[in-house]
């Protein structure tokens, strides 16, 4: 994913077509905003702040164009945009603070390339940069202030490499480097600060390894990170301060468990963590301050669920979760303050659903910007799963409710799946009746 936002926000090509998409938490933690591939809208929620439960708001959901893959809020929770797949365009909408419910902008939807993947913000909310996939591009936007319209900058169309999947702009607004699943290579580009033009940086695009999947740049701008699915490790780079230009961290690249799929940093830039999708596990490195180079925490690779997906960490840093898509539980770790290693928290792994569902495929995990409940996508049943978090030992407790359906109602796609799955457990209880 990107810096700063969870590391993870890029999508499993096994839920490319199906289910809630991203899930995003407003800056003051009171709503919560979901795109909804299936139904073309974008679901709001109001945040019961002692609880955690959800409410819809208003009219939500909010129709989008054609399949919403992302959505993003802008840094002071005035403004989301929703990258619309098929559609070829953005979605622009304003928030009201008061209710969250969300109105659509003048001007919107905004003109992409082929195959928007995501909306990406520099940290102040004055750029936005979208990966465009089939047409191997970026487009360039400055944010109205006022209204939130996007405005194509001048060449507002960069090239990129083959497949352009992961976007990152760095902390400082400085630089934004993009990983090509393609061409497996990553392009940098120096930001123009008054503008928000992109200009490629000297010896751009650079190496990495085969299927790159997620950009990470540390917290302060020094580290370019990138998972490579394909090759089993992650490329690191030293970022020079003045021209963005990207040099090998000594060691680079360094080894993971099988298919890394999405890594994160954490808040100090001390250490950083990887799922690995194939060996069920978490790689966990701690990140020379210096050089940039990686070496394996003791402990690590760390047990994870089946298939982990995305990992996510509470905003002080002192707890990691992991969605397991295949055993429908999300993995939960306190984080040693001094080394990076994991400790599994009390209770860990949490059941997603109730335990009569066989299989839920859950998807993105995300803490809300308080640091007490986590939200967590399930992409087979079209819900959101909510929980408590323990404020001293990370442990999840289910929100009364949950799970929440993406709208006002469950989608017919929820009901039927349900049916299924209700009726392979009962299948399967009858089976083993017989056989005893």
């Amino acid at each position: 994913m990107m810096s700063g936002q969870h590391g993870v926000t890029e999508n499993c090509y096994l839920t490319e077509r199906l289910g809630p998409r991203i899930l995003a938490t407003h800056p003051t933690g009171r709503f919560v905003y979901v795109a909804n591939w299936d139904l073309d809208t974008i679901s709001a929620y109001g945040v019961e702040p002692a609880t955690g439960a959800l409410a819809p708001i208003g009219a939500a959901p909010y129709a989008t164009g054609s399949h919403p893959r992302a959505v993003t809020i802008d840094p002071t929770g005035r403004f989301i945009y929703a990258a619309n797949w098929d559609s070829q365009t953005i979605s622009g909408f304003t928030v009201d603070p008061a209710s969250g419910a969300l109105a659509e902008m003048a001007g919107s939807p905004f003109a992409a390339g082929l195959r928007p993947r995501n909306v990406r913000l520099d940290s102040l909310g004055k750029f936005a940069y979208v990966s465009n996939r089939d047409s191997n591009d970026i487009s360039a936007f400055a944010v109205a202030p006022d209204t939130g319209a996007l405005i194509p900058v001048t060449k507002s169309r960069v090239t990129t490499g083959r497949r352009p999947r992961s976007t990152a702009v760095g902390p400082t607004g400085k630089f934004a480097y993009v990983a090509h699943q393609g061409s497996h290579t990553i392009s940098a580009f120096s930001i123009e600060p008054a503008t928000g033009a992109l200009h490629p940086v000297a010896g751009s695009p650079f190496a990495v390894g085969d299927d790159p999947r997620s950009v990470n740049v540390d917290p302060t701008d020094r580290f370019v990170y990138v998972a490579n699915r394909a090759s089993h490790d992650v490329s690191a780079f030293q970022i020079n301060p003045t021209t963005g230009q990207l040099t090998p961290a000594p060691g680079s690249p360094f080894p993971t468990g099988k298919r890394p799929f999405a890594m994160l940093v954490h808040p100090t830039g001390k250490f950083c963590y990887v799922v690995n999708l194939r060996s069920d596990s978490l790689s966990a490195f701690a990140i020379d301050q210096e050089s940039g180079s990686l070496r394996p925490i003791p402990g690590s690779p760390f047990a994870a669920g089946t298939r982990p997906l995305f990992p996510t960490l509470d905003p002080a840093g002192k707890f990691l979760y992991a969605s397991n898509q295949d055993s429908n539980n999300i993995s939960a770790y306190a984080i040693d303050q001094l080394t990076g290693g994991l400790t599994p928290v009390p209770g860990s792994p949490f059941r997603v659903e109730r335990p009569a569902l066989p299989g839920v495929r859950p998807r993105e995990a995300t803490v809300d910007p308080t640091g007490r409940f986590l939200y967590l996508l399930n992409r087979k049943t079209d819900t959101i799963s909510a929980f408590k978090i323990d404020a001293e030992t990370g442990a999840l407790t289910p929100v009364a409710g949950s799970p929440f359906a993406p709208g006002s109602r469950r989608s017919v796609k929820y009901w039927w799946v349900l049916a299924l799955m209700v009726g392979k457990t009962w299948r399967a209880a009858r089976y083993s009746r017989r056989r005893k």
